[in-house]
């Protein structure tokens, strides 16, 4: 039987990079989520996202193939529920790198996952970790650095908080948690 694991936090916290490291363990596969945001330098889609339009993703939503959905800076964002339940039939962990709003709802929904916020280590890291992505526009750094504070209302509604300050030490954290040592 797989478990879903939920790797959230404020953009930023660097949720993108800790998963692509648990990846490289044979029983980690990652969800690749749907959203309607367009692809930046180096995105594939099917691979990074399943990039679609705006009525694609609300047609998906009428239809109930969602297991989660949020909008986040402007775009809708969600995973795939067919792909969800066939990872849960299979000896897997299944990874979320999801935001906040629809980490709550896969949490409400399965609630044998297992949730994992990563934080910053503090605030100016973080809007240097946005800054250096060098892939938003100033307007939207201060969108999303207002979203991380309120994200961070939400931290104790996971099982675990992991502040992401040493790389290494945060996979290994995560990995113990996961039982993957």
């Amino acid at each position: 039987m797989g478990k879903i694991v939920i790797i959230s936090g404020p953009s930023g916290s660097g949720k993108t990079t800790v998963c692509k490291l648990l990846e490289n363990d044979a029983r980690v596969k990652k969800s690749v989520s749907v959203t309607t945001r367009p692809p930046r330098q180096n995105e594939n889609n099917g691979e990074s996202y399943h990039f679609v339009s705006t009525a694609e993703f609300e047609d998906m939503i009428r239809k109930g193939e969602l297991a989660e959905y949020a909008t986040y800076c402007g775009n809708y964002y969600g995973t795939p529920l067919n792909a969800l339940k066939e990872a849960l039939n299979k000896d897997v962990i299944y990874l979320l790198e999801i935001e906040v709003q629809g980490a709550l709802q896969i949490i409400e929904k399965f609630p044998e996952a297992i949730s994992v916020f990563l934080l910053p280590p503090d605030k100016k890291t973080l809007s240097h970790r946005l800054v250096k992505r060098n892939t938003n526009k100033e307007q939207d750094m201060a969108v999303r650095l207002k979203t991380a504070d309120k994200e961070l209302e939400y931290k104790d509604r996971y099982d675990h908080c992991v502040v992401n300050d040493d790389l290494e030490e945060t996979i290994n954290t995560i990995r113990k948690i996961l039982k993957l040592v």
